[in-house]
């Protein structure tokens, strides 16, 4: 019997109110040699368990794997890789929804252009507002660190990329496509663009690790200082220390923009945050004394005069 064409996985926990909207936008996909890997990371909704299970009886492609212990989005990921038997995998969370052509035009494009990585552009859902977004196209340079976004649920990637090169996801922690992406784009040299909105992300819900502003600034460091040792066990950490700086300051200013502006924190409950943490990730930069942190609006404003004087520098360094 021949490998599906590719693979599909979703992390599963404590979602089973938008769980069989995400599994039937699959199970219905245009292409349909694929297989779909559930990988329930010891979810403490016992609906997760029977929504699985329904699913991976009701269609022989559908493969249902749990957890003992929680393991985290990177975890669940890192399950789903190690068991996919395709050529290419990608990634769809469970809140989330596709297009049901989403898979085909992905596959179709990667294969066309013989890529290692295909994406395309999604729609952002908050509330009842939603938005196109457009991403911009990858294009091997230097900077490679910064080449695409970071985002992996609207990509398709060629396997290998994983396996071969041994890089998975970290576990148990936030900002597991930021501690990952970066180390991948080193070992990508193409990356097909399909031009269409065919995936559905929504933005926040309630108990979303997205929300969770406390263990997103904790986890700042710890995904830097993965992505700093892999630069420097690759012996490129001298060459690229400034486009690592550039994407501190880029994740930076997007979360401290966003914690910023949301109305459910108190100034105070704000700045307690970053005091507790905002320190340690500035010192992956090679002035953090300029950034002054007195208040939230201080910090953002600060962080973005960083990154225009940084970005001056790169303009030199970037073939």
């Amino acid at each position: 019997m021949s490998s599906p064409k590719l693979s599909i996985v979703v992390p599963v926990y404590n979602v089973s109110e938008y769980l069989p909207k995400c599994i039937n936008t699959l199970t219905n996909q245009s292409l349909e040699d694929i297989e779909i890997i559930l990988v329930n990371d010891a979810s403490p909704d016992p609906e997760d368990d029977t929504i699985c299970t329904f699913f991976s009886k009701k269609d022989d492609r559908v493969k249902y794997i749990t957890h003992q212990e929680n393991r985290g989005l990177g975890g669940a990921r890192n399950t789903g890789i190690k068991a996919a038997t395709s050529n290419y995998v990608g990634f769809v969370d469970s809140d989330d929804w596709v297009e049901l052509d989403m898979f085909e035009k992905l596959f179709q494009a990667i294969q066309l252009k013989d890529a290692d990585v295909s994406q395309c552009y999604f729609i952002e859902h908050k509330g009842a507002i939603s938005n196109v977004r457009k991403l911009k196209r990858f294009r091997k340079r230097r900077d490679i660190l910064n080449a695409t976004n970071v985002l992996f649920w609207n990509k398709l990637f060629r396997k290998d990329l994983f396996t071969k090169n041994d890089i998975y996801f970290p576990e148990k922690h936030t900002l597991e496509d930021l501690a990952t992406m970066p180390r991948l784009l080193y070992h990508v040299d193409s990356m097909a663009q399909v031009k269409e909105p065919l995936y559905h992300y929504i933005v926040t819900r309630p108990g979303a690790l997205t929300a969770n502003y406390d263990r997103i600034f904790s986890d700042h460091s710890v995904v830097f200082n993965i992505i700093k040792e892999f630069m420097e066990d690759q012996q490129v950490w001298e060459r690229d220390q400034i486009f690592f700086e550039k994407r501190v300051l880029k994740s930076l200013i997007h979360d401290v923009s966003r914690f910023a502006q949301d109305d459910l924190f108190t100034e105070r409950e704000k700045m307690e945050v970053l005091s507790s943490h905002l320190h340690k990730t500035l010192n992956f930069l090679e002035n953090p004394e300029k950034i002054r942190t007195e208040s939230i609006e201080e910090a953002e404003q600060t962080l973005k005069n960083y990154k225009w004087r940084l970005e001056a520098k790169t303009l030199l360094k970037v073939v």
